[in-house]
């Protein structure tokens, strides 16, 4: 229990560090300040006009004073309105949180679906023709990125045969499931296949370690099956790193879910982000890299205490600490 509260407080803290310098960063970057409120107010504003936008941004406040107000409202949801079309800009987030959340969620499931069985045959079949394909075939995706993946499968799948329509629309998957997977195929295969080479390798590195220790020697000598060997006995060890790597990912698929939502015209939060910075939408743009980072954090952290589950060690190692 004091691990997890140890741990949940230096989330907290990594969090306002994060909100803190977007804060200082938006603020103090030439123009910054001067830049939101014109998008605000529009050409021709009278001076009485940018000092009214600049109180409700609370522009002219101490910068301490202003990120504190900031931070209450971020808090409490009370986002403010967008410039343009006055929309609240929680309910923008709202809207596209979920429109993110499912393409980064089935990534990493179809990445780690994949990516461990394939791994636990590579690494018992070393140095076999199906470890070496594994293996190169693994590197091989490892090169694409995804601004050039996402074009070649639109241009396969959606231009020359038309199996998948093009843009992609969010559908709610509990209203239409084919359509909903219809919708996210590509999305979702553009970013899991870079995942699942990148899984694949270091979980097959960490079994063959794995699969060369005692405990494994003495229980093949019990005679316990090889599919239990893998799968009870040297997996759970393995999943360390992967898990670890997992958590970090989430951020390359933040990233990368900008260029994805862009690439497919959905109206995720990569793609919010990228309208409010073209926009000059001063507050869209803070909220949303608040949020971003308040996502990978908490993943981190639902890691982070996962450990314990998967290895007794890390656990018991905690109740010593």
């Amino acid at each position: 229990m004091r691990y997890v509260a140890q741990r949940f407080a230096q989330m907290i803290i990594v969090i306002l560090v994060v909100t803190f310098l977007v804060s200082l960063a938006l603020r103090f970057l030439p123009g910054g300040t001067d830049v939101a409120v014109a998008a605000k107010v529009g050409a021709g504003a009278t001076r009485e006009q940018i000092e009214a936008v600049k109180d409700e941004l609370h522009l002219n406040d101490h910068f301490a004073v202003g990120w504190l107000r900031w931070l209450g409202n971020f808090v409490t949801g009370n986002w403010g309105t967008t410039f343009g079309s006055n929309q609240p800009i929680s309910e923008l987030f709202g809207k596209a949180f979920p429109v993110s959340m499912y393409s980064m969620l089935w990534a990493q499931v179809i990445a780690l679906g994949v990516a461990i069985p394939v791994a636990l045959l590579s690494a018992y079949r070393q140095n076999t023709a199906i470890d070496r394909f594994s293996a190169t075939s693994a590197f091989g995706l490892l090169s694409v990125p995804n601004y050039i993946l996402g074009p070649v499968l639109i241009l396969l799948f959606s231009i020359q045969r038309k199996w998948i329509p093009y843009p992609s629309t969010y559908v709610n998957p509990f209203e239409s499931p084919i359509g909903h997977f219809k919708a996210y195929i590509l999305p979702v295969v553009t970013l899991a296949l870079p995942l699942y080479a990148s899984y694949m390798r270091l979980l097959r590195a960490d079994l063959i370690g794995t699969l060369q220790s005692d405990f494994i020697t003495t229980a093949r000598a019990k005679g316990v099956s090889t599919f239990s060997i893998l799968t009870r006995h040297a997996l759970r060890p393995s999943m360390f790193s992967l898990m670890t790597a997992a958590a970090v990912n989430i951020g390359a698929l933040i990233g990368g879910g900008l260029i994805v939502e862009q690439l497919f015209q959905l109206n995720g939060i990569g793609r919010v982000m990228v309208e409010s910075i073209f926009k000059r939408e001063y507050p869209t743009v803070q909220y949303g890299v608040a949020l971003l980072a308040v996502i990978y954090v908490v993943a981190n952290f639902v890691v982070d205490l996962a450990y314990a589950r998967i290895d007794p060690r890390v656990r018991d190692a905690r109740k010593l600490s």
